[in-house]
């Protein structure tokens, strides 16, 4: 079976209504998504009820356009600085497992917890054992709602619990089948790390991608083959471990102040190449 390709649903925001992004993305030949529930501020956050419509909505318009919902983004940012915060985004987390099930998927990512927020941690110790915590909480949730929560590497030097072996070894402390990693090419480029190396050291957990490209110094999220990323190193490494996930892009696409018949064109390009990824990537 040819592997899926997907890109975050933000992507199409544009387009109006979710029933019409869902068949925008269709129509360029996407056949999963990357359901971003970054925002907090959303009333379904506040409201199960409110969660339970939105759910809903979204698995429908996936299932009418004959799309999967490949995986979610877990809220961000989440300012977990005090113990208070942290108390309120163990909540949210735990209301994303429950609308990743009910929208159908089983991938949920998540970020590193950040008790000294984007500065260097006078901890690290301390900000590992909270992030470990943070995953063993919601296990309880994965199960019941058959969802597995990926935690993703990060870009931020200044974090221990950012580069993809500190990822394994979170992961591998918490040692449950409900618990994952999403590879971040970008964040690994950031690094210098070859994407091909850090899919290797994952290979046991891997079950997401979150893929875009940058200069090598900044995490810029742009497409594929338009900064340093060796993309040969990463589909040789995907195909030689059989990564049996969606070739999913993160990157930031066409600028939404291009006129639509250049972006539309644009569009078919970053599909394209989402498409030669995962060909490459393939057994």
């Amino acid at each position: 079976q040819q592997m899926r390709i997907g890109t975050s649903h933000g992507t199409y925001a544009y387009a109006g209504e979710m029933e019409a992004i869902y068949a925008r993305m269709r129509a360029h030949g996407y056949t999963a998504a990357d359901h971003n529930l970054c925002d907090t501020n959303e009333p379904w956050y506040s409201d199960m009820a409110e969660l339970d419509r939105y759910c809903d909505r979204v698995r429908k318009a996936a299932e009418a356009n004959d799309m999967c919902i490949s995986q979610i983004h877990g809220p961000w940012p989440t300012y977990d600085t005090t113990p208070e915060n942290r108390v309120q985004i163990r909540e949210w987390m735990r209301r994303a497992v429950y609308a990743c099930g009910r929208m159908g998927s089983r991938h949920m990512v998540i970020h590193p917890v950040m008790p000294y927020g984007w500065g260097k941690e006078e901890d690290a110790d301390f900000a590992e054992a909270l992030t470990v915590e943070l995953l063993s909480y919601l296990i309880p949730e994965c199960e019941k709602d058959g969802v597995i929560v990926c935690l993703e590497n990060m870009p931020m030097a200044a974090h221990r619990i950012s580069r993809m072996p500190m990822i394994v070894r979170a992961v591998e402390k918490v040692n449950s089948p409900y618990v994952g990693i999403c590879l971040d090419t970008g964040h690994c480029n950031v690094f210098g790390d070859d994407l091909g190396e850090m899919v290797r050291v994952s290979a046991k957990y891997l079950r997401v991608l979150h893929v875009h490209d940058n200069n090598g110094q900044s995490d810029q999220h742009l497409v594929p083959f338009c900064g340093t990323a060796n993309w040969k190193s990463f589909t040789d490494a995907l195909r030689e471990i059989r990564f049996p996930g969606v070739l999913s892009l993160e990157s930031n696409g066409p600028s939404f102040d291009l006129p639509l018949p250049i972006r539309e064109s644009m569009e078919h390009h970053i599909v394209n190449i989402a498409r030669y990824l995962a060909d490459q990537s393939e057994a």
